[in-house]
């Protein structure tokens, strides 16, 4: 899935390229692209776990958890400026989403920027929505969402560096061990009913877009 998804994003790059280079009388490029990095502080978490144990008696766990974790994230992202103060885009690649999980996330995010000149500093806000994927145990499905804003440095014409903060949520569903004599042993799938954690974080990052 991942090595489509890769193939497809490059072709929209190109296609991208070839379409701003050959349109010289714009006041900006119509086609985006560009990459996203960031690190993001998770400061509140809400996890749910119900399952069978290994002595049979089901276990029905429901706690907030306020400890400090950080995971990182990396997006490409391939957009449209709607006009010289929106840009639709899509985003995608690979983000942490708990210890040691990886998730892929799917999202359309919509960012206005202040100010009339593309070519100067300028303010930004932003929203996005979407799902992500969490690849750990069974594949599921699950929505994520940002908030946010920052500030754009033009280099060039065609290139932009962002700064950026947000708010982040995301659903996610690690695995769950219990203690057996001592030891944390992994719940099987089968035994397995709910393993729902919401995840509540600030995000500082920094990208690039052409």
């Amino acid at each position: 899935m991942l090595k489509k998804t890769g193939i497809i994003l490059s072709l929209i790059l190109m296609t991208a390229v070839v379409t701003s280079a050959a349109d010289k009388t714009r006041a900006f490029p119509r086609v985006t692209f560009g990459l996203e990095g960031s690190y993001a502080v998770t400061f509140l978490t809400f996890n749910h776990y119900n399952y069978i144990s290994a002595e049979g008696y089901r276990v029905n766990s429901k706690k907030y958890d306020t400890g400090i974790r950080g995971n990182g994230q990396l997006l490409l992202n391939v957009g449209c400026n709607v006009s010289r103060n929106l840009n639709l885009a899509l985003y995608t690649g690979m983000t942490g989403i708990y210890s040691r999980g990886l998730g892929t996330p799917l999202t359309l995010r919509a960012t206005v920027l202040f100010g009339q000149d593309p070519d100067s500093r300028r303010w930004f806000t932003f929203a996005d929505g979407g799902v992500i994927a969490d690849w750990a145990g069974e594949p599921r499905v699950s929505p994520c969402g940002k908030l946010g804003g920052g500030y754009r440095i033009s280099l060039s014409r065609s290139v932009k560096l962002d700064f950026i903060l947000a708010y982040q949520m995301l659903v996610a569903h690690p695995p769950v061990n219990e203690d057996i004599g001592g030891t944390l042993v992994h719940v099987a799938e089968s035994r397995l009913r709910r393993s729902d954690t919401w995840g509540n974080s600030l995000a500082f990052g920094i990208g690039l877009v052409f």
